[in-house]
């Protein structure tokens, strides 16, 4: 009994024993699970200190270096503005070395300009775009109301804003004649305009004043406006930039004439209004223009901007016939209401007529038909893809054209 009581007692010990070891176990697990949990707690807020301050300094040196960007562009675009003011006066004072300048222009009429002009006045708009082409716009200082509103926007809106921040007046309308009291008051050093639009009076009042007068030829033909342009240059003291120019022209033609040389021509007629109807003849800058867009003038043999009856449209009987549409005054309607007016349905013979090929030029199109300046280029390119819009891979051609309907640039 004694020996089995022992036992007894030595198992109840053992339990309890171990019982205190598995409590005193459980105890230190949880104590251990709580340093961990508080550690995992210290860890996650350092790393997210640790995050945030990374990010900040992250934002802050991101904020440093746009500033250091800014602060070089900035430089970047001081230094580029003291260059170009740089080679502005370069220019200047090297353009004086080569004034007075004396030529003899359009009007047959020997022109001296003393200094390098640094305040010119243009008179009409093919005479401002040649200006802006040669890089004289920053001797600009008036124009003419027809060049503020109906130019090309690559050059109208250069315009613009140069008349809103008033460094150019509008001196009137080239077809009402200019103003000369507007132009006395831009006090000029310079005035150039076109010798057709017949401005040898105001050419004479204002010599009367000690004002030079160049007036240009751009009319007759491609070899004018090219000999224009140079006595612009001349004129200015832009004579390289004139010269480039006329090198960028002629390479243009010279592509186009390659382009057309192994095709068959189109009989075109350009019509400039309707009834009285102006074409354009023989001995204009359009006549060459549309000869070198691979086509025959069928008014060539006229001179000049001629009127010409229904009789003589019908005998002519143009394959392809162009309108211009003077601002929206013009459309095809005009055309065979005045035709059948006088010839009755034989205008249906008419060969553009009978196949749907009379079209409409309408926008700033029109100026790159009808202004004898440096966009002519695209004038020519423009006829070309009206009667041979196979070379451009045109599939078809709007009757009615304008730079929303039929970009030139395809």
């Amino acid at each position: 009994m004694k020996t089995g009581n022992l036992i007894i007692a030595i198992l109840i010990i053992v339990i309890v024993g171990f019982g205190s070891l598995g409590l005193f176990m459980i105890s230190l697990y949880n104590e251990m699970q709580k340093e961990i949990n508080n550690l995992n707690s210290t860890l996650a807020i350092y790393i997210n200190n640790t995050q945030a301050t990374f990010s900040e300094k992250i934002a802050f040196l991101a904020n440093e270096v746009g500033t250091l960007k800014n602060n070089v562009n900035s430089i970047n675009s001081s230094i580029n503005s003291e260059v170009l003011y740089l080679e502005q006066k370069i220019n200047y004072f090297a353009n004086q070395n080569n004034f007075p300048v004396t030529l003899l222009d359009a009007s047959n009429k020997t022109v001296t300009i003393p200094q390098y002009p640094t305040r010119i006045v243009s008179l009409d708009p093919a005479t401002t775009e040649i200006l802006l082409a040669i890089n004289a716009t920053d001797q600009i200082v008036g124009v003419d109301n027809d060049s503020l509103y109906y130019l090309p926007p690559q050059y109208e809106n250069e315009l613009i804003s140069l008349y809103n921040s008033g460094k150019i007046i509008n001196i009137g309308s080239t077809y009402s004649e200019p103003n000369i009291e507007q132009i006395l008051s831009a006090r000029p050093d310079l005035v150039i305009g076109t010798y057709e639009w017949e401005f040898s009076s105001v050419a004479n009042v204002l010599e009367n004043y000690g004002i030079p007068v160049v007036l240009l030829p751009s009319y007759n033909s491609l070899g004018d406006l090219y000999n224009a342009i140079i006595m612009a240059g001349r004129a200015t003291g832009n004579v390289k930039q004139a010269v480039n120019l006329v090198e960028s022209m002629s390479s243009n033609v010279s592509y186009f004439r390659y382009l057309t040389a192994n095709i068959s021509p189109q009989n075109v007629s350009y019509l400039l209004w309707i009834n009285p109807t102006y074409v354009a003849g023989g001995g204009t800058f359009q006549n060459d223009m549309i000869m070198l867009s691979g086509n025959n003038n069928v008014f060539s043999n006229l001179s000049g901007w001629p009127v010409i009856s229904p009789e003589e449209l019908l005998n002519a009987n143009p394959s392809v016939i162009i309108i211009d549409s003077n601002g929206g005054l013009i459309n095809e309607t005009d055309l065979i209401n005045w035709l059948q007016s006088s010839i009755g349905n034989a205008y249906e013979n008419i060969t553009a007529i009978k196949y749907n090929r009379v079209y409409l030029i309408s926008g700033y199109y029109s100026d790159y038909l009808n202004e004898p300046g440096p966009l002519v280029v695209y004038g020519i390119k423009l006829f070309m893809m009206i009667t041979h819009p196979n070379i451009f891979n045109i599939s078809s051609v709007p009757n009615n054209i304008s730079p929303t309907s039929f970009p030139i640039n395809k």
